[in-house]
Order: structure tokens, then sequence, then C-alpha cells
């Protein structure tokens, strides 16, 4: 399904070629600005060709989940500008291709910085108190009531990086009355804004810490950072949150922790391999009732995806008026 706002043929041609349709009812329902020339069309883009045939006279383009290869770029001659709807465009879009045809990637940092925040704590939460195996008990018709979760006031839990969903992260925390400590890299940057949060190394950090709450990027240097002798420091009984990247931990040491006992659960939000399906996640994650699970869904809620939306849009009206931002290649 497509359509168009303000087709102009004087001003750049954008592409949105795999909007959701909220996404596109949200689109419509703004007042552009004047002279934007927006073609947008829905749904999944599953091949190369397809991509191709949507985007092919674009000067620029916002992209949701499709992939924007070599070939892509190479067929869409007037590309200039990919506006990627996230932070991690580089899963999406090739940056070596695109640097040698002189098309810039921009991203959309911090849309979702509160959201993400929220969802971590609402996984703390179904985690502590085991909020999964009771709703389903209930609905089985059972009334159990055992075994007893855990009260969060008065535990410590430790931030894995501490860049701006950390950040929210922190200040949720302490108002929970946890007590926070951080690992990053830059703690001299953030001491003075939060002298509540004790900065202290990694496996300190594993060592002391009821809960561990991951929020680092992926890349070369953080790609299974969190391995098995890591996660062998962990306090027993402690508790492991993922909602930042899947390949940052080892799943497998994970899985036989929590198989042998040794932790009292896990709230995970993103995997190695996604989507999952058949054997992308251990079964006997998927059946343990300390374990909750989502969809890498920690991004998305009203608010951030309208803050999304506006960001990638305004990168696209920033670069062509000369004043560009958020670019990443």
């Amino acid at each position: 399904m497509l359509f168009l706002q303000f087709r102009e043929p004087h001003v750049p041609l954008i592409s949105y070629p795999d909007a959701s349709p909220d996404v596109a009812a949200l689109l419509q329902a703004w007042k552009l600005p004047a002279g934007v020339n927006l073609a947008l069309e829905m749904g999944p883009v599953e091949t190369e060709t397809l991509l191709i045939e949507r985007c092919k006279d674009a000067d620029a383009m916002i992209l949701g989940w499709a992939k924007v290869t070599r070939g892509v770029m190479e067929a869409c001659p007037n590309l200039k500008l990919v506006s990627f709807t996230g932070i991690g465009a580089n899963d999406y879009i090739d940056f070596e291709a695109a640097k040698e045809r002189g098309v810039h990637v921009a991203n959309t940092p911090s849309y979702g910085d509160r959201t993400v925040a929220e969802h971590t704590i609402a996984l703390l939460f179904a985690v502590s108190r085991q909020v999964p195996r009771f709703d389903a008990a209930t609905r089985g018709g059972k009334w159990v009531q055992e075994p007893s979760g855990l009260e969060l006031k008065g535990k410590r839990i430790g931030l894995v990086g501490f860049g701006p969903i950390a950040r929210e992260m922190a200040r949720m925390a302490l108002g929970l009355g946890l007590e926070v400590v951080a690992w990053t890299r830059n703690a001299g940057k953030y001491r003075r804004n939060f002298s509540t949060v004790k900065f202290v190394d990694l496996t300190k950090l594993f060592d002391m810490s009821d809960i561990v709450s991951l929020h680092l990027s992926l890349n070369t240097a953080t790609k299974g950072l969190i391995d098995a002798a890591l996660l062998n420091r962990l306090k027993p009984g402690a508790i492991v949150i993922n909602t930042a990247r899947g390949g940052l931990m080892d799943y497998d040491c994970l899985e036989k922790l929590l198989e042998e006992g040794r932790l009292y659960g896990a709230g995970l939000d993103v995997f190695p391999d996604e989507p999952l399906s058949g054997g992308a996640l251990k079964s006997k994650l998927r059946d343990m009732p300390n374990v909750v699970l989502t969809p890498h869904i920690g991004f998305n809620s009203a608010a951030a995806m309208e803050r999304m939306q506006r960001i990638a849009l305004d990168n696209i009206l920033g670069f062509f008026a000369g004043k560009p931002q958020n670019i990443v290649v």
C-alpha cells in the first residue's frame, strides 16, 4: 500500500519502504513541513528486488527492518542518506558500501531511553516476584502462593555500561531503594552528577551485585564480554537482566547456572539470534518458570515510536538543509 505526501519534483524524494501500519497512521496524522516529498509503503520488504523497486528514485530513505546492501545502493543512484529508525544501523546497512559510494547513514539515538529502562524494571519485577509463573497458575485454576518472591529494597543492582538507558535505570533503581553500582570505561565523566552511584571494575560488579543489568551497545569490543568467567562470579541467587543485545553474553553459561539453581532468575528481551525460532534459544530456558522472555520489545512504546519517527525524519530534513545530525557513516 502506497501513499504520497507533497509530491513536488524540485525537492528530494524521501522513501520509507517498510513502514508498519501504526507508523503509517502516525505519519499521516502529522502536519509535515511544507516541501516534504515522502513516498511511503507499508509491509515487510522480503527481497532485495522489492526494496530496489520501492527506493530506486529516492534521494533519502527512512529505514525500518529492511536490509540495505551494496546491491541496493548501486541500484539507487540518487541515494545520499539512509536514516535508520533505531540505534544499531550496522545490522541493517552495509557500512563499507555506504562509505565507498558516499551514502551517509544516520540513526535515532535516545528515542527509547526511558522506555527501555522501564521495560528493564518491568522484567526485574516480573522475575523477582515470579509474575509469569503465578499468572499461568491462576489462569489454570490453581491457587498457588509459593515460592516466595524477593523484595528489591536494599538489594544492589550492577549496571554494565552507563549510557543514557543505564542512567535512566540508575535514577529509577535509586527511587526504588536499590543500591546502584556501575561499570563504565568513562566513570570520571559521571561521578559528579551521579554521586549516589558507586563505580567499580567489571569483575567486582559481578562479585557484589544481587542483580546485574546489561546496558552496552554491541561491537567488536563488547561482543561476548559477559563470558562464563564473569557469570560464574555471580552471587548465589542473583538475577540477570538483558535488554541490550544478546551477543554481549554467554547464554549457554547462563542456562547452566539457572539449571543448577545458582541464580534466582533471568529476564531476557534480547537473544544471540533473532527472531527466535526452532533451536535459536535453548529449550531449557524456554521452559524455566524463573526466566521471563520478551521478543525484543524494550524499545516499543507509543511515545518512543513517535520520538523515533520524528528523529528519523528530522535527520533527513537537517541533512538537506546543510545541518546534518546523528550521522554514523
